[in-house]
């Protein structure tokens, strides 16, 4: 399965920009014809993200609204490259942010993305060197202010200043929120003020409790069900759109699914593995990638399917577009796809948890999303 750049969640925002007259990164004629009738004279569009909730599930819950469609996320299906997808309308192979660790050439090791750390280690502990190396992307906020229009993001309170809302967020008028009714609250109160142009709205707790409990443990339904009760009865004035989408899905991870993988690896790789449990990115020794095939096979055969990251490149796995300048060192050499639901974890400081749900790989349970249109 691959990526529908054509509908998806990229389309979506690049369709937005075009409905308030800014010049799009893309054109995409089909999420035009499906997306323009709702616009019709909308000035102001809350666009809602729910980190992780698959469109199987999102028709699981039986939570009916009268107007939504199925969109496909991004390759890789994780919240550092969907949510900078939504916050920029690029491609992963433009905007170059391509998983929760990765590679990052211009400081020489691998980084969590989202609080800029080596991956299992303090926060934080390189973000003066990732902050002064590393450029900030240009976004949607950017280029509605150009154009005296309002961007803003209502994000949660503990990552409002995160490293990734650094790279992300530059331009936006941010706001916060510290619990559920309190998102709720502010949300109803940006919905009675006046302004032309697109509020973001992340909640991310859905995800936290699908990796801790699995996405089909009550806890989960009982948290996405509420969120999207909650917007089923919301009444907008004549001049207002919200959209509700997610970044990506989620898929259950059984223990007995979950192999690790630890410094064997390291007689074929020049660095550790990056990217995600359910997808990764291998930087192997020039003269050893035959014997690195040949060894992921008999140990974890039938569990993967790995591809020249090049070749995923240039297939349209990463998106349209041109390529940043770092996507292609960022990939590696090879790109590891989980099957079914299998997951890898590599032990980069042997404190790594056991998640019961997961997301990253090319499943229909994490490729698509529902947009759903109040």
């Amino acid at each position: 399965m691959k990526p529908v750049y054509e509908k998806s969640i990229v389309s979506f925002v690049n369709v937005l920009l075009k409905h308030f007259g800014v010049s799009p990164y893309h054109e995409f004629k089909e999420m035009e014809e499906y997306l323009f009738p709702f616009l019709e004279k909308k000035e102001k569009i809350i666009v809602v993200i729910l980190d992780s909730l698959g469109f199987k599930k999102f028709k699981e819950l039986g939570v009916i609204f009268e107007n939504y469609t199925r969109l496909s996320s991004v390759f890789p299906t994780t919240t550092v490259a969907a949510v900078t997808s939504i916050m920029t309308g690029l491609t992963p192979k433009e905007h170059g942010l391509l998983g929760y660790v990765q590679f990052l050439r211009e400081i020489g090791t691998l980084v969590n993305m989202i609080d800029f750390s080596f991956p299992g280690m303090s926060e934080n502990s390189f973000a003066t060197l990732v902050k002064k190396n590393i450029k900030r992307l240009p976004n949607v906020f950017q280029l509605l202010k150009k154009e005296g229009l309002y961007g803003g993001v209502l994000t949660a309170q503990n990552i409002a200043n995160s490293g990734l809302s650094f790279l992300i967020q530059n331009n936006a008028n941010v706001l916060t929120y510290y619990s559920t009714l309190d998102m709720l609250v502010k949300l109803e109160r940006m919905l009675r003020k006046d302004f032309k142009g697109i509020l973001f709205t992340y909640y991310g707790t859905i995800d936290g409790i699908g990796h801790k409990m699995g996405p089909d443990s009550d806890s989960y339904e009982y948290e996405a069900k509420y969120i999207l009760e909650w917007f089923k009865k919301l009444n907008a004035d004549k001049k207002t759109r919200i959209f509700i989408l997610a970044d990506h899905g989620m898929i259950t991870t059984p223990n007995e699914k979950n192999k690790f993988m630890g410094s064997e690896l390291l007689k074929f790789l020049k660095i550790p593995p990056a990217g995600e449990m359910r997808m990764m990115y291998f930087y192997v020794q020039k003269n050893k990638k035959e014997r690195f095939l040949e060894y992921m096979e008999e140990k974890y055969s039938g569990k993967f399917e790995i591809y020249p990251s090049k070749e995923c490149l240039m297939e349209g796995y990463f998106g349209i577009g041109k390529a940043h300048p770092e996507t292609v060192h960022r990939i590696g050499d090879y790109v590891l796809i989980c099957k079914d639901n299998y997951s890898f974890t590599y032990t980069y400081t042997g404190g790594e948890q056991k998640l019961k749900g997961m997301h990253g790989s090319l499943s229909y349970e994490e490729l698509f999303v529902p947009l759903i249109i109040i």
